[in-house]
């Protein structure tokens, strides 16, 4: 009897022998291995690219006479880097020794799982953030670019409320800066991940 697509599929994993199963098999392997190592590269580039600007941050301020703030900005972008490392761990605890098909699929949910806890960070962690720069400002009385908004007559409240509106703006920026670079940077591969694991379960019906 002609075998099915289905059981030819289901030997793919097991079946080292069959003619035909090796080949799909090898096919969709290099087809998502190839995809997963440009998502991985991308994502640990994008990170990566955290560090220098932290000290970016740090000696540019600095030069400005603005030293505390600037290592206290530093230390925030260096959080986020920390913050997103610990995120992206999560692709290393997949269990690669699963199909190909469920792997495709558990990796897409981490996908998923990373750009919703990003998009958190741009809702809460970030103006959380620029509120902090700004008490710290009003705490130490730095002369700098926050002087504009701060004086020796201002109130904290004030200075609260000034930080809120300018927390609010860079939210709203950032989460637009935020879907705009992903669609960018991972659009294509998720796009290309997604075909995939479509076709997979095409050939497994």
């Amino acid at each position: 009897m002609e075998k099915s697509i289905e059981k030819i599929w289901n030997e793919a994993f097991i079946d080292e022998q069959s003619l035909i199963a090796p080949k799909i098999n090898n096919l969709y392997n290099q087809k998502s291995q190839s995809l997963i190592n440009k998502i991985k590269r991308t994502y640990e580039t994008d990170n990566k690219g955290l560090i220098p600007m932290a000290i970016l941050v740090a000696v540019g301020m600095t030069l400005f006479s603005e030293a505390i703030i600037g290592f206290y900005g530093a230390f925030l972008i260096l959080c986020l880097y920390f913050f997103n490392t610990r995120l992206l761990s999560q692709f290393n605890n997949i269990d690669v020794k699963s199909d190909n098909l469920t792997y495709l699929k558990e990796y897409k949910t981490v996908i998923n799982t990373v750009i919703k806890a990003s998009k958190k960070l741009f809702i809460f962690a970030i103006p959380l953030a620029v509120l902090s720069i700004f008490a710290l400002a009003f705490s130490i009385k730095e002369k700098s670019f926050l002087s504009k908004f701060i004086s020796s007559d201002t109130s904290f409240i004030e200075v609260i409320g000034i930080g809120f509106i300018v927390a609010l703006i860079v939210s709203v920026i950032g989460i637009i800066v935020y879907t705009i670079s992903t669609k960018i940077l991972y659009g294509t591969h998720i796009s290309k991940l997604d075909s995939i694991i479509k076709e997979m379960e095409e050939l497994k019906k």
